[in-house]
């Protein structure tokens, strides 16, 4: 059985990073809700609800990086 190491206080676990890199996402998008999960590591853009009647537009985009979200992101716009 293997043991997950402990942290000890004030060591840093990416989450101050994390933390940066959405404020970051959620200043050049601020019409969309920047989630990232720590479970699977992966980023998600979540936008809505749609105005009623269109069912084409993109509500949710997700990403392995943040740097692939805005990619991702700055598509969306561009098409809309």
């Amino acid at each position: 059985m293997s043991k997950v190491p402990e942290r000890r206080p004030g060591e840093n676990d990416g989450s101050e990073d994390k933390a940066s890199q959405k404020a970051e996402l959620c200043a050049e998008f601020p019409e969309w809700n920047i989630i990232h999960t720590r479970d699977t590591g992966r980023w998600w853009a979540t936008c809505g609800p749609l105005p009623r009647g269109d069912v084409t537009g993109v509500s949710d985009v997700d990403a392995d990086t943040p740097k692939d979200l805005a990619v991702k992101l700055r598509a969306v716009a561009r098409d809309q």
